[in-house]
């Protein structure tokens, strides 16, 4: 039982031991300590004891580069930092979108070619070729007309596969 009184005794007694300790005469030639900073009317004071600051390294800011020294770069505020932010991620998705549509456009590309290549072997495989007239009828390619689609068919391909 005797040990938590001598606990809280000992707690209180190491609180004032961080604090800040100021002297100061006052008016009347009196001397004053206090763990308060003396009152404005005073002229003449000094810190006896200051309290140690609580060093966390993980929230205090890097020191603020010399603006004499070459090279030195200004912190950047906060705002400053979110744009930036915001700007390259802007930027990162105008890029991947360009990217995309590039790729879109290959793949487009690609398939047109192909369809165009397939059309020129179908010609020049010979044989009888059909189309569907305005009926709905199948009309067959006079040889004059598949030499006339043949020649088509090449400048599409030759187009679509450069």
């Amino acid at each position: 039982m005797m040990r938590y009184p001598s606990l809280v005794v000992l707690c209180l007694l190491a609180a004032p031991v961080s604090a800040d300790m100021y002297k100061w005469t006052d008016e009347n030639g009196k001397t004053h300590y206090s763990d308060q900073p003396p009152p404005n009317a005073i002229t003449k004071s000094e810190t006896i004891k200051a309290a140690k600051p609580q060093a966390n390294p993980a929230a205090a800011p890097p020191p603020p580069a010399a603006a004499g020294q070459p090279g030195a770069i200004p912190p950047k505020s906060a705002n400053d930092q979110e744009m930036e932010f915001r700007k390259r991620r802007l930027q990162q998705a105008e890029m991947e979108a360009k990217t995309q549509k590039d790729a879109q456009a290959a793949e487009e590309k690609k398939r047109n070619c192909q369809r165009a290549t397939d059309q020129v072997q179908a010609y020049e495989r010979g044989g009888r070729i059909t189309r569907y007239g305005p009926n709905g009828e199948q009309q067959y390619l006079s040889d004059g007309e598949i030499q006339a689609e043949l020649s088509n068919a090449k400048k599409a391909a030759d187009s679509w596969c450069k």
